[in-house]
């Protein structure tokens, strides 16, 4: 059974016809098997860690970051294969600002009332990575066309920061 009917017409002109609960029990299975997988990506984190010489921020911005983004990932890149551009990078930098406007506020709450020991105290190396990445990202939206030189500078910055992350000395004081 095909989940897009009406054949003939173009790339995203095509209509989901799922009942309310169908995709509601896709979803819960879907938020299930993602949070499962996160869960094991951080049981089996310690091994990594404790053996090699790895940056706790570079298994934080690289693994860590990247297993809850996957779907968004897989769509953006659906998108970008459609020539669909724009939403596809809106799919991309929507995960942060989720992030940034949901998450966090509701793990500060989290931490009023049950005290968990989250704190927001962030290093100048997350600083300055996050400004760069606005004011890239900033100059990406402004004119909302995209070529390959922007695609490769977007590509270049982020290796640039990976690396960057792989060689931060890990802080002091912070077991894992």
């Amino acid at each position: 059974m095909s989940v897009l009917r009406g054949q003939g017409h173009s790339h995203g002109s095509s209509v989901a016809h799922w009942s309310r609960l169908k995709s509601f029990l896709i979803l819960l299975v879907s938020t299930v098997l993602m949070s499962l997988s996160a869960d094991l990506v951080t049981e089996h984190i310690q091994p990594l860690l404790g053996e090699n010489n790895v940056s706790i921020y570079f298994i934080g911005v690289t693994l860590l970051a990247l297993v809850p983004d996957i779907p968004e990932v897989v769509n953006g890149i659906q998108f970008a294969l459609q020539n669909n551009i724009s939403l596809s990078i809106e799919v991309g930098s929507s995960i942060a600002v989720q992030v940034c406007l949901l998450q966090v506020p509701i793990l500060v709450l989290v931490d009023v009332i049950y005290p968990i020991n989250f704190y927001l105290i962030f290093p100048d190396i997350h600083l300055f990575s996050v400004i760069f990445a606005v004011f890239v990202m900033n100059y990406v939206f402004q004119d909302g066309k995209s070529d390959y030189f922007q695609g490769f500078a977007l590509v270049l910055i982020y290796c640039i920061l990976i690396f960057m992350y792989f060689f931060a000395p890990n802080p002091e004081g912070i077991k894992c």
